[in-house]
């Protein structure tokens, strides 16, 4: 067990990632980080940020909107949550005496897809409303960074799955297979689930964040959270093996199809260097566990 002077913040502690930094911060480092829930802080109201603390050490800003075809639907909600509100966050620590390390997750989304593992200066492509949010949102840190010297870490997320804290298995993809699997219905994927991700436990998620922040050197990185690199089809085939239904292979719906950004695998060099490297989870461990 670490123990640590560094003092913490957590914008968004009730969202499937915030939650386990909170109880990975206090198990593994011994910090009671002060917590700032989503329905009591309004990043897009000013005035609602007047109670966070910012004399901290380091601020975790992970409260935003995530979606893909909803950022269509609802992109001024998107844009004034996820863009705005981070504006608002970085204006007011402009104006404040202090200056914490602002730590914020990004997404595969904000690359071009491409059959390789994907380095931090790769191309880059928005498909959706969402993608581009955070697109804008590396930007502004970089911005915020240039002029009021505010340091950031960027960890851009592939696929996170697993839980901590519970036997709640529900979050994204592999929730959403395991959801199907123990109904006893088959995993239905779009071309056969040949696209390729970097699936991530969300320990080495939570592992790779905290340490890639503290370790910092530099005042503004941006570092892929590394994983064990998984076709869909392999994904699912393991849930499929372990619940005893088949995978099958479905057509594309042409609106999926369009924003699909086909194979997002990460390169974890950059981060295995910041970080002591570790032995990444194993999904079929995981699932075997269940």
């Amino acid at each position: 067990m670490r123990k640590m002077s560094k003092r913490c913040a957590i914008i968004g502690n009730n969202g499937y990632i915030g939650k386990h930094l909170v109880h990975y911060i206090q198990t593994v480092y011994h910090i009671e980080p002060a917590c700032y829930d989503v329905e009591q802080i309004d990043l897009t109201k000013k005035e609602s940020l007047q109670s966070i603390d910012l004399d901290v050490d380091f601020l975790f800003v992970f409260a935003g909107l995530t979606g893909t075809h909803a950022s269509f639907e609802k992109y001024e909600q998107y844009t004034m949550v996820n863009e705005v509100g981070l504006m608002n966050l970085l204006d007011l620590i402009s104006q404040s005496p202090y200056r914490p390390h602002i730590v914020f997750p990004s997404s595969r989304l904000v690359y071009k897809g491409v059959d390789k593992p994907l380095k931090e200066d790769d191309e880059k492509d928005a498909k959706t409303i969402y993608a581009a949010n955070k697109i804008a949102c590396e930007h502004l840190l970089h911005a915020y960074a240039n002029r009021y010297e505010i340091p950031y870490t960027i960890c851009r997320i592939c696929v996170p799955y697993g839980n901590m804290l519970s036997g709640d298995y529900s979050f994204g993809t592999v929730g959403a297979f395991l959801r199907r699997a123990k109904a006893g219905e088959n995993i239905s994927l779009y071309g056969g689930g040949t696209i390729k991700r970097t699936f991530t436990h969300i320990e080495d998620v939570c592992y790779q964040i905290v340490n890639a922040a503290f370790n910092q050197r530099d005042k503004e990185q941006i570092y892929n959270i590394g994983g064990e690199t998984l076709s869909l089809h392999d994904a699912a085939q393991i849930i499929s093996d372990k619940y005893g239904v088949q995978v099958l292979t479905v057509d594309w719906p042409e609106k999926d199809l369009l924003i699909e950004s086909g194979d997002t695998y990460f390169d974890d060099t950059k981060i295995r260097a910041a970080i002591q490297p570790i032995e990444y989870k194993r999904l079929r461990d995981f699932v075997k566990d269940l």
